[in-house]
């Protein structure tokens, strides 16, 4: 820079330079090996009117220099440009620089906040000394098939296919597939705040949300020795599996559902139709059962009656009519089968019967276990422990007095009492 003023000097042979605003003569001088200009002036390079202490113009390609010479490397000397600013009783000052130093650095008062080499660029002083970065960007948008602007844009090349990143205030894009940790094992964690994850869609109802039209919603896979893949999703009116069903399948066919719960509460396991709130192809294996909604366990009929068939009403097997039954209606029936299920609000426990085969019917007969029974008083006060039979009322059972006759024709136990007319009777049934 001296140099480049010396050879300037030399040219205009010391003159002086005119301020027009005050004709003040402004003189170059020396002092010390340094070159000064007295009383303080503004420097015009390429033009007369110079507007800063220092104004350089030109019409082509205008640069100005600073060079460092010396030292065994590029990194040996520092070519740059120093700010500071002090106050006026000296007290305080703060510096800026920005230099090449091989690297291009800038630092403030030595603190280094930005570097910047061919292959990388480093921001920030250190760890221990965190700073801020504020960049006032545009939107990412998608324009076309092309994601535009963004706040921070990122490429990087992968063999011959080049990978975008764009990022604003709250999104990002990807030209191609988005992973997180995909070197590294590290977890991902939506931690703290009470942010909610929303995946396909923007309901801000649950913590987790996933929507897809045509898809199963959730896959969850096994890659070890043995493992499976189950896929999960909510049904819609394409799904063979129905409207409104969560799915659960081993393929990504709904066809091939496993499980279903309907948007009534029914589970249907090995069927996509249940009509029940539990309801199984297959067979099922327990240690125990305990059922608590009912006591009596009873079988499907198809029964012939004349009239309204009434709960607890005593039925017999229908000779005439293979795997049927009718009304009983004579005292000591050998043929008798069991009591109708379902009286003094006793409900069946388990019912069995085999759709399509002659093992099912329209109405539920207990077998064994507690149901209340319509019985005839007037052949015998009925007290706890007395046999019941079939009797001549049609449809009611009575106590069993003749042993001979009662043979085989045994309905079961009274649990309760009834000493006249006719009335229900807990009966503790079993056949015999």
């Amino acid at each position: 820079m001296r140099k480049y003023f010396t050879n300037l000097l030399t040219a205009v042979s010391f003159t002086s330079l005119l301020f027009s605003s005050n004709q003040l003569q402004a003189q170059w001088q020396t002092q010390n090996g340094n070159l000064y200009v007295n009383p303080p002036a503004k420097v015009g390079i390429g033009l007369s009117n110079p507007n800063r202490n220092l104004d350089i113009h030109s019409t082509s390609d205008t640069y100005l220099r600073v060079s460092s010479l010396g030292g065994a490397s590029l990194s040996t000397l520092t070519a740059g440009i120093e700010l500071r600013r002090t106050v006026a009783n000296g007290s305080s000052s703060a510096t800026w620089s920005i230099n090449n130093e091989n690297h291009f650095r800038i630092r403030h008062n030595g603190d280094l906040l930005f570097g910047l080499a061919p292959d990388m660029a480093r921001m920030g002083i250190n760890t221990d000394n965190p700073v801020v970065f504020t960049i006032y960007g545009k939107n990412a948008a998608k324009s076309g098939s092309y994601v535009a602007d963004g706040a921070l844009r990122l490429h990087t090349k992968v063999g011959d296919n080049i990978h975008m990143l764009a990022l604003d205030g709250n999104q990002i894009e990807s030209s191609d597939p988005l992973y997180i940790n995909n070197d590294s094992e590290q977890n991902v964690h939506i931690a703290n705040g009470g942010g909610k994850v929303k995946v396909g869609t923007t309901d801000n109802e649950a913590r987790f949300s996933i929507a897809s039209e045509s898809d199963m919603q959730l896959k969850l896979i096994n890659p070890g020795t043995g493992g499976a893949a189950w896929r999960i999703g909510v049904a819609n009116s394409n799904w063979s599996a129905g409207a409104g069903k969560l799915v659960f399948s081993k393929t990504n066919s709904s066809d091939d559902a496993t499980m279903v719960i309907t948007p009534a509460g029914n589970v249907g396991i090995g069927l996509t139709t249940p009509s029940k709130t539990l309801q199984v192809n297959g067979i099922t294996s327990t240690k125990i059962l305990e059922i608590t909604g009912g006591s009596d366990l009873a079988e499907h009929f198809d029964i012939e009656a004349g009239e309204t068939l009434l709960p607890g009403t005593v039925v017999s097997i229908d000779p005439n009519k293979p795997g049927q039954l009718r009304v009983a209606s004579q005292a000591y029936d050998r043929t008798v089968a069991g009591i109708v299920s379902g009286a003094g609000d006793v409900q069946p426990g388990m019912l069995m019967g085999q759709a399509g085969t002659l093992a099912s019917g329209q109405h539920p007969v207990a077998l064994t276990g507690r149901v209340y029974c319509r019985v005839d008083a007037q052949y015998g006060a009925i007290r706890p422990g007395d046999l019941l039979t079939t009797s001549p009322t049609t449809g009611h059972a009575m106590k069993a007095t003749d042993s001979g006759k009662a043979q085989g024709a045994i309905l079961g136990k009274a649990m309760t009492s009834l000493e006249t007319g006719r009335g229900l009777v807990l009966v503790l049934v079993s056949l015999q």
